[in-house]
């Protein structure tokens, strides 16, 4: 029996030893082998089918790619500053222009027509009215009531029985629209539409008869020399002067505008 026991120990012992290195080699308990979910292995994909093709992105066309917001128009970036303005409107008073400022003039059907800072004018200077009122740029109503009071009023003294002029009759001022003869496939805008323009039809008088616009070369009389005087006179304030004989649209009214040309260009016709 004490031969045996020491034996049997020894067995236990060799058992214990070999459990511990199968452990320690990675074997799991046969305990803990429930609880070890197994995962199937991915499937290999099927190369026999067709890649599929990644197609390009569309390409956009140049021309019609838009690059940020749209520019302003022209009439806004042509507005006075605020000191150009100020100024502007001191000479006006100082002139005795009688004037209101209306807000900003703009058209729901044409961006590239309006005025950012308008002027509507009553008289043009003391003692000569703007029949109806008309809306321009001050600049406009600057060179119209400085022409007015340097050229047109002495001018008319020389009519016979020297009348005092006491208005003139607006054909056209501000209005949104094309400029006359430019063509309809790709037409210049006016520079009515801008505030830039003024149409005088006819000049009225205290003691005379009102003199209209209209063509008067070879009738060799005081009315013919008024017109053209006054007419000339006004390249002097105003960039573009047009009248009778210019075109057939200008035969009954002066047409004066500030267009800005390079070099300070003036057409006088």
């Amino acid at each position: 029996m004490r031969v045996a026991l020491p034996i049997a120990l020894l067995a236990l012992a060799l058992g214990q030893i070999r459990d511990g290195t199968a452990l320690a080699q990675g074997a799991t308990p046969a305990g803990e082998a429930a609880n070890i979910s197994t995962t199937p292995p991915p499937v290999r994909p099927d190369r026999s089918s067709p890649r599929k093709q990644i197609e390009p992105a569309p390409q956009s066309d140049p021309d019609s790619m838009a690059f940020g917001p749209p520019a302003p128009p022209d009439w806004w970036l042509e507005r006075p500053s605020e000191q150009e303005f100020a100024a502007c409107m001191l000479a006006l008073n100082m002139l005795g222009t009688q004037y209101t400022l209306p807000p900003t003039v703009s058209d729901p059907d044409n961006g590239d027509c309006g005025i950012a800072r308008p002027v509507l004018v009553d008289q043009i200077i003391p003692g000569v009215t703007l029949q109806g009122k008309a809306m321009m740029q001050c600049a406009t109503a600057r060179a119209l009531a400085l022409w007015t009071r340097e050229f047109v009023v002495p001018a008319a003294a020389t009519l016979q029985g020297a009348p005092r002029i006491t208005g003139m009759t607006p054909g056209s001022t501000y209005h949104c629209r094309a400029r006359i003869g430019t063509g309809n496939s790709r037409p210049k805008l006016s520079e009515h539409a801008k505030g830039n323009a003024i149409d005088i039809a006819s000049f009225q008088f205290d003691g005379h008869d009102p003199v209209p616009i209209a063509p008067r070369k070879g009738k060799g009389d005081r009315i013919e020399a008024f017109q053209r005087a006054v007419r000339a006179s006004g390249c002097l304030y105003f960039t573009t002067v047009l009248g009778p004989g210019s075109n057939t649209a200008h035969a009954d009214h002066l047409h004066l505008d500030i267009a800005q040309r390079r070099g300070d260009w003036r057409i006088c016709q």
